[in-house]
């Protein structure tokens, strides 16, 4: 599992082959392993396409999700054919239990298609100066040159934190919400168990 988080690392604790431990504010790291090493980013994708989708205006505004982007493989947040949901919702569906379809759904609803929504990530890695970060979809299944660094993430994840919706998504261990159709209650939880075991965890996103 790999997990992008801000908190103290003990070096000779640490498993992980590439690592950056940031001190957001000033943008001081204190420890890096590895930080400019290429690697599958998996699931931290997440990261970049929920701050694109929180970015949006209408945030509660309901639409229908697009019926062929929310078939895909892996985990999901529940969405079916024909179901209504706000970006807002779609973003804390990507950041808690990770949905795969939610980052496509959010993706065709901005941009018309993932394709189209990929070249904005890649344009926003580019303005944060990510050197070592390419995007090929929205949700972080395995692609060939989809890859990011230690330092890239945790520099994307800062930036992130800024955004306060998206900080207090990745704070929450579960968020209530009503979509589907027609809308109704229900709960996502949270994949980052730090959230529950580290008192001072406020974020970000694991990824697998």
């Amino acid at each position: 599992m790999a997990a992008v988080l801000l908190l103290p690392v003990q070096a000779n604790a640490l498993s992980a082959r590439q690592a950056v431990a940031l001190e957001p504010v000033t943008g001081r790291h204190l420890f890096e392993r590895e930080p400019a090493a290429r690697a599958r980013m998996a699931s931290t994708t997440k990261i970049m396409t929920a701050l694109l989708t929180l970015e949006q205006p209408d945030q509660d505004r309901y639409f229908t999700v697009d019926s062929d982007a929310i078939q895909v493989e892996g985990t999901t947040m529940g969405l079916q054919p024909g179901d209504s949901v706000t970006l807002h919702q779609l973003a804390a569906g990507m950041l808690l239990p990770s949905g795969n379809d939610a980052a496509n759904a959010a993706a065709v609803e901005i941009a018309g298609s993932e394709e189209a929504f990929v070249r904005l990530m890649n344009q926003r890695a580019a303005e944060l100066g990510l050197q070592n970060a390419q995007y090929r979809n929205p949700s972080g299944l395995d692609a060939e040159g989809h890859y990011s660094s230690a330092r890239d993430l945790a520099t994307l994840a800062a930036h992130a934190l800024e955004n306060e919706d998206f900080a207090d998504i990745v704070s929450k261990q579960e968020i209530r919400m009503a979509f589907g159709n027609p809308p109704y209650n229900r709960s996502l939880y949270t994949t980052n168990k730090l959230l529950e075991r580290y008192p001072y965890a406020i974020g970000v996103k694991t990824g697998y």
